[in-house]
């Protein structure tokens, strides 16, 4: 099999869609049969609320979280990520982490990998606004706009 890297298919949106549907159904089976699990997933594109500081941890491109005893029952699962509360480093600093299903690597019981995924997400860059849609967001210069164009008339 060729690496992750080398063969496109793992970078167009029906693997993505694939991935997603693949860990979705496969973490529904293991919350609803009560089995503990951990995931490997891509650090860069989990939200972690609050943020950990770098002081306690810093992560890797791929981290491997434990879901185990609280992190397994605060575990929700939604059509496209996975949420759940977590502790880090010595003093246990909690975190509610939001992983997107797609940053998902592996879904791991015990030593037993179920699901490995070779599709890598992009982190969203803001979108950069050009100086007439930042001009158009607030509203107030919309109505500026508007009661211009009607002195106009």
């Amino acid at each position: 099999m060729q690496g992750k890297d080398k063969n496109p298919i793992f970078n167009t949106k029906a693997y993505k869609e694939l991935v997603i549907k693949n860990n979705y159904n496969t973490i529904d089976f293991l919350l609803k049969e009560g089995i503990e699990f951990a995931i490997v997933a891509y650090t860069d594109v989990i939200d972690f609320n609050p943020q950990i500081p770098k002081s306690i941890i810093e992560f890797d491109e791929l981290a491997l979280f434990i879901l185990a005893r609280y992190s397994f029952e605060s575990a929700i699962l939604q059509k496209d990520s996975l949420m759940f509360e977590a502790g880090f480093g010595q003093e246990n600093y909690g975190s509610h982490l939001t992983i997107p299903l797609e940053a998902i690597a592996q879904i791991i019981v015990n030593e037993d990998i179920l699901t490995i995924s070779y599709y890598k997400p992009k982190k969203e860059e803001p979108k950069e606004l050009n100086s007439m849609e930042i001009l158009l967001n607030n509203p107030e210069n919309l109505k500026l706009l508007k009661k211009k164009k009607s002195n106009k008339k």
